[in-house]
């Protein structure tokens, strides 16, 4: 009964397809029209490559860094480093000069707040007088208590030496031996950072440097403004080589044009759609999005590989069958097991998109689901439509008949011909094989870690990850962990009891790992006490008198900007901002380093007059990466449930479920493997590698159940019927798989290194599934035999009567 209702089934879609075909124009003009209906979009698409675009909205962490850059005006910054090879540091002529008229070029950039540049040319240096306190900018030329000349070494010498005396500049603005000082502003609109990025490239390049003197830009802004820069640089080179590699894999395969141009119309259908789709959307394009055109382009063109291949493996064996009727059994053949595959890859997106709380994880998932859906919607009308109106019928080489009238065998056909005889013959031999290796990667799977750090979405010959180098070993850290400290009362921050446990509180951070140094309002609290008592080091410290600390805020107002304190305290001393500098933003560090401040605030700081919240782009950094883990567990157990129930309603068994699962299975595992072994830790983008390789992994061995079954229904478990399996579901399965991990392997040249990771990581998953869907999977049938693939009393009988 089975087989009567698959050829009822079968001669139902045949007669489904020859409709389609009888309305090609139409089909094919409503096509043409949607996608240019959804390519319009495309030039809106806008970009978002923040850190902060890893955060849910409503995530704590991002609200209270909002917050916090709200109340002190703070944004990330944009960092010019200017490091000395000279014996006296950056204190020579020269090299002042160079800081005073960068940040006067700097303070121009329309993108740039002049109010928020901070360097050496800027800031102001704190003593004091009988009279009360003295502020001299360090580059005025009437300073009072500078008494060298603007330009000359003797004033170098005596803004060293002020430094020496200020420790709060030491570390932040001026590297500690003094080799280094930076020049830090922040952007106007961070949606300019690009824009300002490049303003100050063109500084940099431009300015007249001094001997032994080296300029880097970097910081959070800078990582920002450049990388939507870098993946644009990087799309135009991958994009083009996806489509090229795809193009001669299916040359390679059929030796003909028509093959050739026909998928790469569906590729650039369900490109243009997803895409469309997202700008339509207002979806933003954030970092790893850029992976995804390569994905497409390689799934997209699987399904055609297969319906062409049938197509002409028909025409081989009909030669004179009418080209409408060769298209629609074509099509009949192989709209199953292709809406199969294009299921179990959706899944796999989904899983991938609804276990991440992470944005651009969440839409690469959603658009790429809506990728491959309409890959299916298109190989289903497009293709068949176009391969009927190709002017002609040409049978190409690898398909072609020799003088005796028999199919040649071409190179595919016979490399898995000889692949299948020694599975089949040896099948224990294979599953023992498999059984040794899968050990082995559980053992490596063991040793994989969770890291990531936003900087080496760079590759280290980059001019801006050299920069972020150098400047975090010469300074105490470009990177920023912020704790927001409210006292609930105006003027609460002159309070000798709260600023001592801000002071408590800085001692304890800069125990921390990666912390080398810590800034707040206490530091200047000290520095004034310090200055009304004549500069004597035993008054760098709180004062105990509460009208005292309020005195000193006015005096300092009285002889310089009030607002130069707006950084550290808002405008009633209310709250207060502590800010650590922190010289790596690993979150192998951030995962001890945030957890412990907060600890510690929780035990020794909060309290119904005194609150303190940990934030920062450390602290951002550290929640959005901390799912990691557990999102990539969540995606990979519904991607491998999604695609074996699947695989289990296909062939109505349980069996057959599980050992179309088992390549899957092993192609993660492996990939995890490869990663314990080799240190690769996982991060945003080998995080991604799993749930769409279990969506793609599934399709070979669906494609090879499939064919298994229809082989046994017919022949039984005969080792010369099952070898038709490897030259002709073997062969299409080869180039599908060259084309989809060719297609991933692109990433490996990327220029971002999170997608190379990403791309590698794929071809290898997809190559594992392969090899055991031809392999493996062909060995354990032979030796399970399970009930759900043996013939029916049917067609046992009929094959009884045929020998």
């Amino acid at each position: 009964m089975d087989q009567i209702h698959a050829m009822y089934f079968e001669t139902k879609a045949t007669r489904g397809f020859l409709t389609l075909l009888r309305y090609r124009w139409a089909v094919l003009a409503m096509t043409f029209v949607m996608i240019g209906m959804m390519a319009r979009y495309i030039p809106t698409l806008q970009r978002d490559t923040s850190s902060d675009a890893f955060m849910q909205p409503d995530s704590p962490a991002l609200i209270y860094k909002e917050k916090m850059e709200s109340v002190f005006g703070l944004t990330d910054p944009l960092v010019i480093a200017i490091v000395s090879q000279d014996p006296k540091g950056v204190f020579f002529p020269e090299a002042l000069s160079l800081v005073e008229t960068l940040t006067k070029q700097v303070e121009r950039i329309p993108y740039i707040d002049p109010d928020r540049v901070t360097s050496l040319a800027t800031e102001n240096n704190i003593t004091g007088t009988e009279e009360g306190i003295v502020t001299d900018p360090f580059f005025d030329k009437n300073a009072e208590r500078f008494t060298a000349p603007v330009g000359t070494q003797a004033r170098a010498n005596e803004i060293r030496n002020a430094i020496n005396q200020f420790p709060l500049l030491q570390g932040s603005l001026v590297s500690r031996d003094g080799k280094a000082t930076i020049i830090a502003a922040e952007l106007l609109d961070e949606d300019s950072g690009t824009a300002a990025y490049e303003a100050f490239l063109a500084i940099v390049e431009n300015a007249d440097l001094p001997e032994n003197i080296a300029l880097h830009v970097a910081g959070e802004g800078a990582v920002s403004g450049y990388l939507s820069v870098y993946i644009d640089r990087d799309a135009r080179k991958l994009n083009p080589m996806a489509g090229l590699i795809i193009t001669f894999v299916l040359l390679l395969a059929f030796f003909s044009l028509r093959a050739a141009v026909l998928p790469n119309l569906i590729v650039f259908a369900t490109v243009s759609g997803s895409f469309g789709m997202m700008a339509a959307s207002e979806t933003s394009f954030y970092v790893i999005t850029n992976g995804l055109v390569v994905n497409l382009i390689g799934i997209a063109v699987a399904d055609s590989i297969h319906i062409i291949s049938e197509y002409y493996r028909l025409l081989r064996a009909n030669p004179d069958l009418d080209k409408k009727r060769l298209v629609a059994m074509s099509m009949s053949a192989m709209w199953r097991p292709i809406t199969l595959t294009s299921i179990t890859t959706v899944a796999g997106f989904l899983a991938l998109a609804f276990s991440s709380v992470m944005p651009p994880v969440y839409y690469f998932g959603l658009f790429g689901a809506l990728g491959v859906f309409l890959a299916w919607v298109y190989s289903m009308t497009l293709l068949p439509c176009a391969m009927l109106v190709w002017p002609t019928k040409r049978l190409p080489y690898p398909f072609k008949h020799k003088e005796s009238s028999k199919p040649s065998s071409n190179l595919a056909e016979k490399l898995m011909t000889a692949l299948g005889r020694t599975v089949l013959n040896r099948p224990k031999t294979v599953v023992a094989i498999s059984a040794l290796l899968t050990t082995v990667v559980i053992v490596g799977s063991s040793l994989v870690v969770v890291d990531e750090a936003r900087i080496e979405s760079f590759k280290s010959t980059e001019a801006i990850f050299q920069a972020d180098k150098a400047i975090n070993q010469t300074m105490d850290g470009v990177y920023n962990l912020d704790v927001m400290i409210d006292s609930h009362v105006s003027e609460g921050l002159f309070n000798p009891q709260t600023l001592r446990d801000i002071e408590a509180l800085q001692h304890f951070m800069e125990t921390l790992p990666g912390v080398n140094g810590t800034t707040s309002v206490v530091d200047y609290v000290k520095q004034l006490h310090k200055a009304v008592q004549g500069g004597q080091p035993e008054y760098y410290r709180i004062p105990d008198n509460e009208a005292l600390i309020g005195q000193l805020f006015f005096l300092y107002g009285a002889s310089a900007d009030p607002t130069d304190f707006e950084e550290e305290v808002d405008y009633d001393y209310q709250r207060a901002l502590i800010r650590a500098q922190v010289d790596n933003d690993r979150y192998i560090n951030n995962k001890i380093v945030v957890p412990a401040l907060e600890e510690w605030i929780r035990n020794n700081l909060n309290r119904d007059d005194l609150t303190a919240t940990v934030t920062g782009r450390v602290t951002v950094n550290y929640y959005w990466i901390q799912g990691i883990d557990q999102a990539t567990l969540a995606s990979i157990t519904i991607s491998f449930i999604a695609v074996a129930t699947v695989a289990m309603c296909v062939f109505r068994s349980l069996t057959l479920g599980a050992i179309a699962a088992v390549p899957v299975g092993l192609a993660v595992l492996f990939v995890y493997g490869i990663m314990g072994f080799l240190g690769i830790p996982l991060g945003v983008g080998t995080s991604m590698f799993a749930a769409i390789a279990i969506g793609l992994s599934i399709d070979f061995a669906i494609h090879t159940l499939d064919k298994i079954r229809e082989i046994t229904h017919q022949f039984g478990f005969d080792n010369t019927a099952l070898l038709t399996l490897f030259p002709s579901t073997g062969r299409a399965l080869l180039f599908n798989f060259m084309a989809v991990a060719g297609g991933f392997g692109v990433l490996a040249t990327s220029d971002v290194p999170p997608l190379i990771k990403f791309g590698s990581l794929v071809a290898i998953a997809v190559t594992v599934a392969f090899v055991a869907s031809m392999t493996l999977l062909p060995a354990l049938i032979m030796l399970i035999k399970p009930n759900a693939l043996k013939p029916t009393f049917e067609t046992e009988q009929a094959y009884a009567l045929s020998n």
